[in-house]
């Protein structure tokens, strides 16, 4: 299916960029995307996939608007306090641009349901807050064999990298070991720098669109880490792990469970 009239003209700041042209567009618009999280990575992640014309975006997640988010997630206003966050993301971005689908999924992402839920997607963005989740992200991407763009962010650092199921470094690979229950604070408690989420998020954004396009990503086997307070970046290499449970020769369940973890102290 070509382009019509109004998606040549929405999409013509794109479409004039040298390696972007109608058939880069539309690999776009037919393309379906995960994003996981609609908080302060997911509202810049889902907002530039938006408007960059990806056909398909479905958002997870089961939180409520609350007063605490606004210094970061700019999709929602005091009136939506307490509505579900992917309710209200999905109708503002269907507003900004009708041309597309956007579908709300209120649903907790564990170990037990990633691998079905993420099935079928062209790519997956990663934008939750917690170690069991990201670890069920990864692995259901590479048993999947789809393409995830993971970003972190946490007081005044943030971290990007993409991650290509049998090509580059999965996140079990950069870090095998999640951390002991209750080592790295939440941004409940440490704080987050909103406009940090806004850099992270435009960076997974920007990767996830050039890969869809058919663009080469630039994050592949990199783990890029942003630091604000003196606006640093560094990129570490990484590598792929030949005994990674996940990315391995085997792939070996290993949820991450902190319920029956006790913090020390």
């Amino acid at each position: 299916m070509g382009l019509s009239l109004n998606e040549i003209k929405r999409y013509s700041r794109q479409l004039v960029l040298p390696d972007m042209g109608a058939r880069e567009q539309n690999r776009l618009k037919n393309a379906k995307v995960a994003v996981t999280g609609a908080g302060g990575l997911g509202c810049p992640v889902s907002t530039y996939l938006t408007l960059a014309g990806v056909g398909q975006i479905d958002i997870f997640d089961m939180d409520k608007v609350e007063l605490s988010n606004f210094n970061r997630q700019f999709l929602y206003t005091p009136e939506d306090i307490g509505r579900p966050k992917v309710e209200v993301a999905a109708e503002r971005l269907r507003a900004v641009n009708p041309e597309i689908e956007v579908n709300a999924i209120d649903t907790v992402i564990n170990y037990d349901n990633a691998f079905d839920l993420l099935k079928g997607y062209d790519a997956v963005v990663d934008g939750t807050d917690n170690f069991p989740v990201r670890y069920a992200v990864n692995d259901a991407c590479v048993v999947n064999r789809i393409p995830l763009f993971h970003g972190a962010v946490l007081m005044y650092e943030g971290r990007v990298t993409t991650i290509i199921p049998g090509e580059t470094a999965c996140y079990r690979c950069a870090f095998p070991e999640p951390p002991p229950a209750g080592s790295v604070p939440t941004c409940r408690e440490a704080g987050v720098f909103g406009a940090m989420t806004g850099i992270v998020g435009s960076i997974q954004s920007l990767e996830a669109i050039r890969y869809l396009a058919g663009l080469e990503p630039s994050l592949k086997n990199t783990l890029l880490i942003i630091n604000a307070d003196y606006s640093i970046y560094d990129r570490i290499k990484l590598r792929r792990r030949e005994g990674c449970s996940a990315c391995g020769e085997t792939f070996i369940p290993r949820p991450v469970d902190y319920s029956c973890e006790v913090p020390e102290g």
